[in-house]
This record gives structure tokens, sequence and C-alpha cells, in this order.
């Protein structure tokens, strides 16, 4: 929970939401790590990849 509640004070809201759905949300069904559709990850996959110089 105390890195939930970092990122949902420091981090992008995007990243925010993506950690805490993984791991707090109880829409997983029986898969734990499975994600909602309705999540932006693209853009945490962006934040992820390295810039081209």
């Amino acid at each position: 929970m105390l890195q939930g509640s970092l990122l949902v004070r420091w981090a992008p809201p995007e990243v925010a939401d993506t950690f805490c759905a993984s791991r707090l949300g109880g829409d997983w069904g029986a898969a734990f790590g499975t994600l909602p559709h309705s999540l932006d990850l693209a853009s945490v996959m962006a934040r992820a990849r390295p810039v081209a110089d």
C-alpha cells in the first residue's frame, strides 16, 4: 500500500492507476496480474522506452 500511495502522490496518473489496478483492484478474477482494458498502458510503456537521441 505504501508503494501505491507514493505513486498516487508523485507519479503520472496512468502509472499510479496501472500499479493500483494490478495489485489492489479486485477485477482480476483467478489470474493475478491481469489488467482492465480501461487503463492507458501505451503511456506507461512509452515512459519505459529509452529516448533516441
